[in-house]
């Protein structure tokens, strides 16, 4: 079925999907703002020339070979180095497809495994991570968050009556409350997803970067969990590199097969990304990034305290922290871009229509020496 306008003929399955929250206040922010809205990494520890030096290694020894189209599925060159590195993460062993980053990632499984069945999923959650689920799932069931992670006793109740196909977390540095998964929780929920014939979607893409290094959900099942990462906030976010790991070679096939339709990352992206990888370019700097990230909400919150801002709940570590605003969240919004600080209303990542007060703050991009600054000016704009 087709809605019509007067312009042009939609599906209904793309009228599921609006620009995020996100692009529409990055639309907005100049080299002048503020940045507390991004979820890019900070442009201050991005590899730039370690990444060019092994851009020019894999155009000298590939030649024009680097330039070809990639084939589906990752490089095994890749493969094989994301294997030994997710090992070097303690993520559980498995066979890989490499994507286009997390999202892309998201996209194929989605599309591989919902065809409108019901799936559950964290609420707030991230509002971009959920766009496949919209548009290929039916039902939506938000579970809610505390500061241990996903509810499972609720999701254990909803399930009973509505059994997902599928359970989307990001369980370590959560977007956008910023908390973790218990241990207790990651067990529970993995047992449900066993006895209610679910699977779990684990999108881990802070792993890298946090200080905290819970067991991912994929070590409890790998039957029942397929894990997904990202070199984005290791390495780059442009360089559009994320993987999917698993043990079903059904859904891996299937995958792949999907791939075929867009060709997934380009062959020169890959080959460098293994480069750096096989280089211990990546890993040799995860130390101090999470010492980097670390410090940076640090600051945030205390800042926020200091303000007298209210967090709703206390961030264990990765880029984001939630706000109460105690007020309509989009004005904050707007007035705070006009004074030159960017945050992200955060009503868009709830869906059970809450989150109408509530803000979500980034560190990602955004300067250390600028965050208090950011949080001075907005705590200006919410005693207005």
């Amino acid at each position: 079925m087709f809605l019509r306008n007067k312009a042009c003929v939609f599906s209904e399955k793309a009228l599921k999907i609006e620009l995020s929250p996100i692009e529409r206040i990055m639309e907005r922010v100049t080299s002048e703002t503020i940045n507390l809205a991004g979820g890019s990494p900070d442009p201050e520890v991005i590899p730039v020339q370690e990444i060019k030096h092994a851009f020019e290694e894999v155009v000298a020894e590939w030649g024009a070979s680097a330039f070809f189209y990639p084939g589906a599925g990752g490089l095994e060159e890749l493969r094989k180095q994301i294997r030994s590195y997710a090992s070097y993460l303690g993520v559980a062993g498995g066979d890989v497809a490499v994507t286009s980053g997390a999202q892309h990632a998201l996209t194929l499984l989605c599309a591989s495994l919902l065809s409108g069945e019901a799936f559950a999923h964290e609420n707030p959650t991230f509002v971009e991570g959920m766009n496949p689920f919209l548009f290929y799932g039916g039902l939506s069931l938000p579970i809610r968050v505390d500061q241990n992670g996903l509810v499972v006793e609720e999701l254990e109740a909803r399930v009973k009556s509505n059994k997902p196909k599928l359970v989307y977390t990001v369980p370590l540095c959560h977007n956008p409350t910023g908390v973790n998964m218990s241990e207790q929780r990651r067990k529970k929920l993995v047992e449900l997803a066993e006895k209610f014939d679910f699977f779990v979607v684990e999108d881990d893409p802070y792993r890298p970067i946090s200080e905290k290094q819970p067991t991912p959900l994929y070590n409890f099942s790998q039957e029942r969990v397929i894990y997904v990462g990202s070199l984005s906030k290791a390495l780059a976010p442009g360089l559009r590199i994320g993987f999917i790991i698993t043990k079903n070679q059904e859904l891996l096939q299937r995958v792949k097969a999907l791939e075929q339709m867009d060709f997934s990352t380009s062959t020169s992206n890959q080959l460098l990304a293994s480069r750096l990888l096989k280089k211990g370019v990546v890993t040799q700097r995860l130390q101090a990034l999470r010492e980097h990230y670390k410090q940076k909400m640090r600051i945030l919150v205390e800042s926020l305290k200091r303000h007298q801002i209210p967090l709703v709940f206390e961030p264990q570590g990765g880029f984001f922290a939630l706000i109460d605003a105690k007020k309509h969240a989009e004005q904050v919004a707007h007035e705070a871009l006009k004074k030159g600080v960017a945050v992200v209303p955060a009503k868009p990542f709830y869906f059970d229509g809450t989150g109408q007060t509530h803000l979500r703050i980034s560190v990602g991009p955004v300067p250390k020496q600028k965050i208090d600054e950011g949080v001075w000016i907005l705590s200006k704009v919410l005693k207005r």
